[in-house]
């Protein structure tokens, strides 16, 4: 059986099943649906923690900091929270049920299963541990708090796996008939919001008695369901599979495979498995970052900006190089033409004009550096990082930035390391297609050449 049988008659059809699956299809356009928190949270971070001293120093004596700071706290600080209602609204929408419901049931039921802590308690236990004593007549203030670890990027799976069960059981009790149904004239909204009723009640109590087994397993460090989820599930991916140079490398090349056969990759296997991972090790790295940790020390190398700035710069593939080469050195006007047309476009990262027209799809002259060029590049963008050349990211640019922008704005201060990789990145991809498109350039110039020989005669 060839390689190329294998591809069509057991690879696609998988990566069809894959891409059409709609839980996959709601984390994926559920982490979508948080790109503009994540991005305002980023962005203030950066604006907070810019190391120049001397700006420092003016945002801390006029008062802006703590200003500059809030953002981030109410955005990537909490981010489960937003996680879970928007995965909840966007799989409701494949069920056909109401999704503002789902993603209220699946968000009060995420919150329900967060430890809940009591400032007493807290301040108790640190005077105990330190052996310290109040003076008498003090007393602890006691106030019940929702602890920031299990709200944000921690809590990101449980988020995903809230999400999904929450939202298949409240679709199912709805089509066996477990609803309060309201007589004909109720408004539709108020009709809906009691349809949910039942089913929010059944899915909160059946994930709070969960999570109350779960603190009764003889688990060293396991006191519920995100601990345990955390400590078994996610902290394990986000090592092995989210922060590894390998595992990066493997996705781009799955990614780049499928789009060579028509399959939008990135969508199929990049948003759906990696962003989740990847969107941790980001907001891991803005916690270091406002901790005040140098941009070359923070813990994560793999990032979401690490894929969007350096993986697909221009684009899937990294066509921009070969863009500015065919916009100016193509023999044949055909190409010359589309690198002209598609150069705008390619800037900004949407270079389907290229994969379409050159092609890049089913195209044999191009598989090799249509894959190998962002796979080089990450190779080369990791070992950079590695030896503190270049720094490590946190800012996850706006789907659309120009190359170069992207760069300056994805590592603060020291983005101007980026940007100038990017420049370098961006001849790097040029030069790795130029000897497979100069085939296909010859060929379309003789057959132009003919063309217009025949004309003439």
């Amino acid at each position: 059986m060839s390689f190329q049988v294998v591809i069509q008659e057991k690879i696609l059809p998988a990566a069809n099943k894959i891409a059409s699956n709609k839980y996959l299809k709601a984390v994926s356009d559920g982490f979508m649906s948080l790109m503009p928190v994540i991005i305002i949270g980023s962005i203030f971070s950066l604006l907070n923690s810019l190391s120049i001293k001397p700006y420092q120093e003016f945002i801390t004596k006029i008062g802006l900091k703590p200003f500059l700071a809030l953002p981030n706290t109410i955005t990537n600080d909490i981010l489960a929270i937003y996680a879970v209602f928007f995965i909840a609204y966007n799989l409701a929408k494949y069920f056909e049920k109401d999704q503002g419901i789902a993603g209220m049931i699946a968000l009060f039921t995420f919150l329900a299963i967060t430890p809940i802590n009591n400032t007493a308690n807290i301040i108790n236990g640190f005077l105990t541990a330190n052996k310290i004593e109040l003076a008498k007549g003090v007393t602890v203030p006691s106030a019940n708090v929702i602890p920031y670890e299990w709200i944000g990027s921690k809590g990101l799976f449980v988020a995903i796996i809230v999400a999904i069960v929450s939202t298949v059981l409240y679709n199912k009790l709805l089509d066996k008939g477990l609803a309060i149904k309201m007589p004909d004239g109720v408004p539709p909204t108020i009709a809906k919001s009691f349809a949910g009723l039942m089913p929010g009640f059944v899915i909160i109590i059946l994930f709070m008695l969960i999570n109350k087994v779960v603190t009764l397993l003889p688990i060293n460090n396991v006191t519920g369901l995100h601990s345990l989820v955390y400590s078994s599930i996610q902290a394990p991916m986000e090592a092995f599979l989210g922060n590894s140079i390998w595992s990066f490398v493997f996705a781009i090349f799955i990614a780049h495979l499928l789009w060579f056969f028509g399959i939008h990759g990135v969508t199929a296997i990049i948003l759906p498995i990696f962003y989740p991972l990847w969107t941790s090790l980001t907001t891991a790295n803005i916690t270091a970052m406002n901790a005040g940790t140098s941009m070359y020390d923070l813990p994560n190398i793999i990032t979401r900006p690490f894929f969007s700035v350096y993986a697909i710069l221009g684009g899937s593939g990294m066509t921009l190089g070969l863009c500015i080469y065919m916009a100016l050195r193509a023999k044949s006007q055909q190409y010359k033409t589309l690198g002209r047309l598609a150069f705008l476009a390619n800037i900004c990262g949407i270079n389907e004009p290229l994969v379409f027209a050159v092609p890049m799809v089913l195209n044999p002259y191009m598989i090799i550096p249509w894959i190998g060029a962002p796979v080089i590049t990450s190779f080369v963008a990791y070992f950079l990082t590695v030896i503190d050349v270049l720094p490590r990211l946190t800012t996850i640019v706006p789907l659309g930035t120009p190359v170069i922008m992207s760069g300056f704005l994805a590592a603060g201060v020291e983005g101007w390391r980026v940007a100038l990789f990017q420049v370098v990145a961006i001849v790097l991809s040029g030069l790795i297609y130029l000897p497979f498109f100069r085939v296909l350039d010859k060929k379309a110039y003789s057959a132009e050449k003919a063309m217009a020989e025949a004309a003439a005669e």
